[in-house]
């Protein structure tokens, strides 16, 4: 394989499974192979030993042997910063551990192309917030790989259907149900943009969840049969279970009913299990996804009056899509044709389309880097880091070297690093108040806190500056504490319980000499642009006293990253 056809890689980082997503010799979007010479590697980890951690296959069949040293649905926790698990002595975080699953995806696909694995776009679900998001950046960094782009998962999917297939002018309705998260997005796409309108979901919610049902039901019906209730306490048989009733899943996406056999302390038991008392079981959980589609439709329709009636696809996405019940129940609810093509490969091949339009950002920074005398300076011009796309014509001497790397036209090459993406913000971000209004205020400050959101949900980014007018809550109030929040259910709230705080708290101070009197204004202003970085100026407007935050949401700081690759440096991972 020739020098120049360098890896550029996408990579679908699931709940259940992972895929990458790169551009082959003929310059089409592909997935590699793992060790064990399958599409996808189970997103499951097994802790060994004190340096030697196994990801994928083996991994998962040793979740019954070895519970405690085995961790899954990991994508899950993302975002969480209490989440702490130590093995062997060493502590990891749902960053760090989703580092070992890309190191392990990267080692194999590396030696399945022939091609190194250094620079990468991830996938993260519509629906994760600033701080999911810079989590997933995080994890990357630990496994010592270049990320060049962190992007919804629609987004990719409608790429690669939209390179696949004509789609200037066509609006998306993308239903991505995976393994472990659920994500439904509108989306706009033309040959020169992709325009996300609004996305809803729910980050646990997935088809790890439908295999838990079937898993009850099996466990049910084999300890009636066996007439044996220790079996609830036998690890290893509970996860035989499991694995019985994920394929059970997936053959009942072909056949109508599953005969189930198994033995168990001499006792053996049969049944039978069916589809309709699949689907009647696990309704509930696809009822859900119907809800919360409507319900992202419905603020769709708030800001784009109208758009109902110019969705004209209804893309499917995620292995759990394979489901009957997934398009049955879709066709009945909507009047849309549901599309189910490649859902299980098609977002790590989008991510790969992504990352090739990206790299032609990265080649232009390198034309323009020796002219600035600053490589940093001119990374930030065009777009380097996670950020998505800028929207500008690239250069010809740019095109030609990325489509050179990966055998794409460069006619193809030009397209898709011009076309611009366009995100929402997910979640509501805001700032932390008082109400003075409520009794014991004083006492109990945190009792009387709510989280005011200067910008909303849905919200297209770059975005802002929005401004609130506060106020200081006594008379010569000495300074001034501002924490950003950012809305973590599925609503915005302004309860505290429905947020979380995204920053540690920034100061205006020395307003003393002031004699500032109670309720005097703060005027604060919040901006957010396209790569999540939020912007808070607030100003006290006497003193000419004022604050600057310029805020990455992160999961974890600098100093904890870096404490994290060295632990990673120290280990053997593999997927065998």
């Amino acid at each position: 394989m020739s020098e120049p056809q360098r890896g550029i890689y996408g990579v679908d980082l699931g709940t259940t499974y992972s895929v990458v997503g790169y551009i082959d010799e003929t310059g089409r979007p592909a997935v590699t192979r793992n060790s064990d010479g399958q599409d996808t590697t189970p997103s499951v980890v097994y802790f060994e030993s004190e340096d030697n951690i196994v990801v994928g296959k083996v991994a998962k069949e040793s979740a019954g042997v070895y519970p405690d040293q085995v961790v899954s649905l990991i994508k899950r926790e993302m975002g969480d910063r209490e989440w702490r698990r130590e093995f062997f002595g060493k502590e990891y975080t749902p960053p760090s551990i989703s580092a070992l699953i890309l190191s392990a995806l990267a080692k194999d696909a590396g030696a399945n192309t022939g091609r190194p694995v250094n620079e990468v776009v991830i996938t993260v679900p519509a629906y994760f917030g600033l701080l999911e998001k810079d989590a997933t950046r995080q994890a990357g960094e630990i496994a010592g790989l270049k990320v060049i782009g962190i992007v919804p998962e629609p987004v990719a999917a409608a790429l690669h259907y939209g390179v696949t297939g004509s789609a200037d002018g066509t609006t998306f309705l993308v239903y991505d149900l995976g393994g472990g998260t659920f994500d439904i997005s509108l989306i706009r796409m033309t040959d020169k943009s992709v325009e996300v309108l609004a996305v809803g979901g729910d980050h646990k919610l997935g088809g790890a969840d439908w295999d838990e049902k079937l898993f009850d039901h099996i466990l049910d019906q084999l300890i009636e049969q066996w007439g044996d209730e220790s079996v609830r306490d036998d690890e290893a048989e509970l996860q035989a279970l499991r694995t019985i009733a994920e394929q059970t899943k997936k053959d009942l996406s072909k056949a109508e009913s599953k005969t189930i056999i198994r033995r168990y302390t001499g006792t053996s038991a049969k049944f039978i299990v069916t589809r309709k008392q699949f689907e009647e079981m696990t309704a509930e959980l696809l009822e859900e996804t119907i809800r919360i589609s409507n319900r992202t439709l419905d603020e769709a329709e708030q800001r784009y009056p109208g758009v109902r009636d110019q969705i004209s696809e209804l893309l499917l996405v995620g292995g759990s899509c394979w489901m009957p019940a997934v398009a049955e129940r879709l066709r009945k609810e909507f009047r849309w044709e549901p599309r189910l093509t490649d859902p299980d490969l098609a977002v790590a091949k989008g991510a790969a389309l992504y990352a090739a339009g990206q790299t032609v950002r990265y080649a232009e920074a390198d034309e323009v880097a020796p002219q600035t005398g600053s490589g940093t300076a001119a990374a930030g011009a065009s777009g380097r880091g996670t950020g998505l796309a800028a929207a500008a014509p690239v250069s010809e001497a740019a095109v030609r070297e990325v489509a050179d790397r990966t055998g794409i036209d460069e006619e193809k090459v030009r397209g898709i690093a011009q076309r611009t993406v366009v995100n929402v913000l997910p979640k509501a971000v805001g700032v932390k108040l008082i109400d003075t209004t409520k009794p014991d205020w004083e006492r109990d400050p945190e009792a009387a806190s709510y989280i005011e959101h200067l910008i909303d949900a849905q919200t297209q980014v770059p975005c802002g500056p929005e401004t609130l007018v506060a106020n200081t809550v006594v008379a010569n109030q000495s300074g001034v504490e501002i924490e950003i929040w950012e809305q973590a259910g599925a609503s915005p709230s302004r309860d505290l319980a429905a947020n979380h705080r995204v920053d540690d708290a920034g100061l205006i101070e020395g307003l003393t000499p002031f004699a500032l009197p109670a309720s005097s204004p703060i005027n604060i202003q919040i901006s957010v642009d396209a790569e999540g970085t939020v912007l808070l100026h607030a100003v006290e407007p006497r003193s000419g006293k004022d604050l600057t935050m310029n805020v990455r949401i992160s999961v974890l700081s600098q100093e904890q990253v870096e404490e994290a690759k060295e632990i990673h440096r120290g280990l053997t991972i593999g997927t065998s």
